[in-house]
């Protein structure tokens, strides 16, 4: 009896080895080892992912600053350009007025030279001159710029030693500054200074070019020029004072 129950058992239990085997999963090992160095490594990569996007992410805020302090550095160029070139103008009808105030609101009355024919015994030529420059100068005043260069240039062709050469040479200077033509200004007031040395103008122009070089980047030069005006007393002294303190 007790040899049949273990055959049977036995049996049982072949029969069902197999469905048990079927039933169970089987999951492969990996080492313990591999498994951290892989977690190890996805970790390292995300922090150095973190760290590059950070950087750059500084170097984006460090570059916007950099463009926003040469924005508001260009603003301010510009808006000393915008008034220096307002001072200009109104130095330029100051000068205007006073030129015509003194001769009792008569231009020709104001300038060598002007006398008429009757008064001086002067030839018709010299007349004739007188009255070129002050068609040349009256068109500056009513803001005729392009017409005004065309006449002092004519007066200047005419009579290029005449009574109003100087001061052709200066307003030419001048019209080409205002109208930042930095070269052909140059040209004008180095030729006044160098053609007649002795004009009423000179210092005036000195100033003028000194202002010149300095707006072509020639500060050594500028300041050197500057420096001379201003150890004089003339209304262009002071304002050569004024720019060497403002710019230098």
């Amino acid at each position: 009896m007790k040899t049949l129950i273990t055959a049977t058992a036995f049996t049982v239990i072949a029969v069902a080895a197999p469905v048990l085997q079927a039933q169970v999963r089987v999951v492969e090992s990996q080492p313990l080892g591999n498994n951290q160095s892989a977690n190890s490594g996805e970790a390292g990569d995300a922090s150095n992912l973190q760290a590059e996007l950070f950087y750059q992410f500084q170097a984006l805020q460090q570059e916007v600053l950099e463009l926003r302090g040469m924005v508001e550095e260009q603003a301010h160029e510009i808006q000393r350009l915008k008034q220096q070139r307002m001072d200009d103008y109104l130095d330029l009808d100051r000068r205007i007025g006073e030129l015509s105030r003194s001769g009792g609101g008569n231009l020709g009355e104001s300038l060598p030279g002007s006398r008429s024919a009757g008064e001086s015994g002067e030839s018709g030529d010299r007349v004739s001159e007188t009255q070129m420059y002050r068609d040349a100068y009256q068109l500056l005043r009513d803001r005729e710029i392009e017409q005004s260069i065309d006449a002092f240039n004519a007066y200047l062709e005419a009579y290029p030693q005449g009574n109003f050469a100087g001061n052709s040479h200066y307003w030419l200077g001048e019209i080409y500054l205002l109208n930042e033509d930095l070269d052909a200004a140059q040209e004008w007031f180095e030729k006044l200074l160098r053609d007649f040395p002795d004009d009423r103008k000179r210092a005036d122009a000195q100033y003028k070019l000194g202002r010149v070089y300095h707006q072509q980047g020639n500060d050594q030069r500028a300041q050197r020029l500057l420096e001379e005006v201003a150890s004089g007393t003339s209304d262009a002294a002071r304002l050569a004072r004024q720019y060497l303190q403002d710019n230098f």
